[in-house]
């Protein structure tokens, strides 16, 4: 008797259980179908070297490139603030990029400058890919220079320095090109 009691009681509460009235669900239609994550290139950059981005005193030493954010409100649009090819006299127009799907940033640069003791016009085109959130990989770097007379040279600086190892700073780059730390 005592058993059946025992079972009868068990029964009871279960049933009780079940009765009790549960939280309302969530409206999931409310809820986004996904939420799109953006890499934060904003901050200052140190070159380092080789593809195990290594510290070296004469490359870590000062900063390659400071990013911000865009005023726009766009999370994913970035622009240069500062670059180490840039001399304090002369001139610059950051171009505002967008990273695309993959999180590959275009970035561009516009100055002018003399070279070969003409004034020309400077763009300076990068490509800066994450790869975690203290590394990026600078793994396209083009000039375009414009002289006066209408010509236009491009060079990858990348290749350049690939071929010629006694380029500063951009020789230290690896197979998948110059990494970049956040300091």
């Amino acid at each position: 008797m005592a058993i059946r009691r025992v079972a009868a009681l068990g029964f009871a509460a279960a049933l009780f259980a079940c009765a009790t009235p549960q939280p309302p669900a969530t409206d999931t239609a409310a809820l986004p179908r996904r939420v799109v994550l953006h890499y934060d290139f904003a901050g200052d950059w140190v070159a380092t070297a080789g593809d195990y981005c290594e510290a070296r005193i004469e490359l870590s030493d000062g900063v390659f490139l400071t990013i911000a954010g865009a005023t726009d409100g766009d999370p994913s649009a970035f622009h240069i603030t500062r670059f180490f090819m840039l001399e304090d006299a002369n001139r610059a127009h950051a171009l505002v990029g967008v990273a695309d799907e993959a999180g590959v940033l275009p970035l561009a640069v516009e100055t002018e400058g003399v070279i070969d003791g003409r004034a020309a016009a400077i763009t300076y085109d990068l490509t800066l890919q994450p790869e975690g959130p203290r590394r990026i990989r600078l793994t396209g770097f083009v000039a375009t220079i414009r002289d006066r007379a209408g010509q236009t040279v491009r060079t990858d600086l990348l290749a350049e320095a690939a071929a010629d190892r006694t380029i500063p700073v951009l020789s230290a780059a690896g197979s998948r090109g110059l990494c970049l730390k956040r300091l």
